[in-house]
């Protein structure tokens, strides 16, 4: 397995070449975000997409979450941005907050698993954003783990659930948090609580209870 160190603080950029290029040719690697270790593939490559689900071991019925660059790439990728995911979106991007939106009708079917739907976050990583960068295109960002098992805080437990089944695995140290990103719906216009994670419930209504307020 090929291991590539990276400074997380400062990563390098002529290094993360090498995983963009494997991304880019449709490969899948892992990598550190601001949360867990995550799978990285072109999100727009459906041959890499099924190597993930194969990979985990996860039902095609379930989606995989991707990351995006910046919030005009998000906005690019969804069929209608809501109000309350701009107020949540300059509040906690980039950071740990997954947003769940219409999927644009031209995004890969697969992400979405049974519904017509995609989840999208602004990773708060250097790291994650560089190579998102370089890539050009939204990475996906499931947890490295097989389906259901613990998820991965460094580089070495990535290896242990994957051993040489990837291309690649970015070291960027231990993840700053063990907790996975927060997952909300905007999907009906309504925000419904998905998953808990990173960033509480609490203060999710706050943020939008102050925007109410202010107007």
């Amino acid at each position: 397995m090929k291991f590539l160190k990276i400074n997380p603080a400062n990563p390098e950029n002529k290094l993360l070449q090498e995983a963009a290029y494997i991304i880019t040719s449709g490969g899948v690697i892992g990598y550190p975000t601001e949360t867990v270790y995550g799978l990285g593939a072109n999100a727009f490559n459906s041959s890499a997409v099924n190597k993930i689900y194969y990979l985990k071991g996860r039902g095609k019925n379930k989606p995989i979450l991707i990351i995006a660059s910046d919030l005009d790439q998000v906005k690019q990728l969804v069929s209608f941005f809501p109000e309350t995911a701009d107020i949540l979106a300059r509040s906690f991007w980039p950071g740990p907050l997954t947003m769940i939106f219409k999927a644009a009708d031209f995004l890969n079917k697969q992400l979405s698993g049974k519904g017509n739907t995609i989840g999208i976050r602004v990773p708060d990583n250097k790291i994650s954003l560089e190579l998102l960068r370089l890539c050009g295109v939204p990475l996906t960002s499931t947890s490295a783990n097989i389906s259901g098992g613990k998820n991965p805080i460094s580089a070495e437990e990535v290896a242990e659930n994957f051993g040489n089944k990837l291309d690649l695995i970015i070291d960027g140290g231990i993840s700053q948090s063990r907790t996975p990103s927060t997952v909300v719906s905007l999907a009906d216009e309504s925000i419904t609580m998905i998953r808990d994670g990173a960033i509480s419930k609490l203060e999710i209504e706050q943020v939008i209870r102050s925007k109410i307020n202010e107007n």
